[in-house]
């Protein structure tokens, strides 16, 4: 073998290595971009099978559960939303890209909850845009425009008509259930749990045995770790100053349960 062809190996096997370099480099990028969370068309992350394997957490899901058992003012509204805007913008206990649904509760025990609206995705605040490639002006603006529209649907559901019953405790479970992504929920409402099975107006404090059921489908998928609550204020003697009361204490055990206002 002449010097000649020698060298013509020589290159050939360096060319090689640099193509199953690049191949490799190529596949390591790949792989690092399917570990990234993100919306994929329009949908919450729910986790690929790439960040399941390397134990990546994608963002929960919030419930926004709004009570018109007994109508909430405008006041009530105005100052129960500026408490979800605070909580929402807050991204520890709400992150980026973390699933938010409005519902209202149902006007009877056995009517499902209304949902307004469909699912959104909290996008970056401005201060969370990366300079390389976003304007942390236009970012603002599409998180102004978020709050905006959860703000509409939040008011949709607000001037619902009054109900006769309150079925808390049976809407979160039942939410709970059909939601497996289902960490948070942030509730406006009197917290007056009102159907057969608890009536906190008859001195209901605690939950009845036929309660212990719907609160155990509260808690035992583990998932759910917070319930924020507005606590509207109907300033009467059943329902006490400060939530939560002893018988949701006693139907969240184990769940961090907390007034916003």
């Amino acid at each position: 073998m002449n010097y000649g062809m020698l060298k013509n190996a020589a290159w050939i096997s360096l060319l090689i290595v640099l193509i199953l370099g690049v191949f490799g480099a190529m596949r390591w990028l790949n792989y690092n971009e399917k570990l990234k969370v993100r919306a994929v068309d329009g949908y919450c992350p729910t986790g690929t099978k790439s960040q399941i394997r390397e134990g990546i957490e994608s963002p929960g899901h919030t419930i926004i559960l709004i009570d018109t058992s007994n109508q909430i003012t405008e006041e009530d509204g105005k100052l129960a939303f500026e408490k979800i805007d605070a909580l929402i913008r807050d991204t520890l206990r709400t992150p980026f890209l973390q699933k938010i649904s409005v519902y209202g509760l149902p006007e009877s025990e056995s009517a499902k909850p209304v949902r307004s609206g469909r699912a959104w995705c909290v996008p970056k605040q401005g201060e969370m845009a990366d300079r390389l490639y976003e304007n942390p002006r236009i970012v603002a603006l599409d998180f102004r425009d978020f709050i905006n529209g959860l703000q509409g649907e939040f008011e949709l559901l607000r001037n619902r008509e009054e109900a006769d019953v309150s079925p808390i405790a049976e809407t979160m479970a039942y939410l709970v259930e059909r939601n497996d992504d289902l960490d948070s929920f942030i509730i406006v409402s009197d917290m007056l749990q009102h159907t057969s099975m608890w009536n906190a107006y008859n001195g209901g404090d605690l939950p009845a045995d036929a309660a212990a059921g719907v609160c155990q489908g509260i808690t035992q998928s583990g998932v759910l770790k917070a319930v924020y609550v507005y606590h509207i204020d109907r300033q009467i003697p059943a329902q006490g100053i400060n939530w939560p009361a002893a018988g949701w204490q006693q139907c969240l055990t184990g769940i961090r349960a907390e007034e916003l206002n």
